[in-house]
């Protein structure tokens, strides 16, 4: 809403409302071990596009790196990617800052430990 631009959804299953020819992009869950195919109809991206992917947590990089996949695959350009919450222990941010993208995030977690309970933030600036 802020952009006022077109707003699109990579969905882990296929819908109803998803028809015809689709890009996919299998990843990796951090989370919950497990492989998922995300999918985005084709009738939504196209190589004019500009793209800022935006995602609620960054670990390891893989649905990062199926997204960028499926919008490589578009001939569409990532022009940047924002992230709720990243955690900064693990090599994901890292990973895809190093591969060029611009990468911002709201929260870095730079620890936690379960036994106490703490959770420590980078600070940012």
């Amino acid at each position: 809403m802020h952009f006022k631009v077109p707003v699109v959804f990579a969905k882990k299953a296929k819908s109803i409302n998803l028809d015809g020819d689709m890009y996919t992009a299998e990843v990796e869950s951090f989370t919950h071990k497990n492989k998922n195919t995300v999918i985005v109809s084709k009738k939504y991206l196209q190589p004019q596009d500009r793209v800022l992917i935006i995602d609620d947590f960054l670990a390891n990089g893989c649905a990062l790196q199926g997204l960028i996949q499926i919008v490589q695959a578009s001939g569409a350009s990532v022009e940047g990617i924002g992230i709720a919450v990243e955690k900064g222990f693990q090599q994901g941010g890292r990973m895809i800052r190093n591969l060029g993208y611009q990468l911002e995030s709201l929260a870095i977690v730079d620890a936690m430990d379960a036994a106490t309970g703490t959770v420590t933030f980078r600070e940012q600036g």
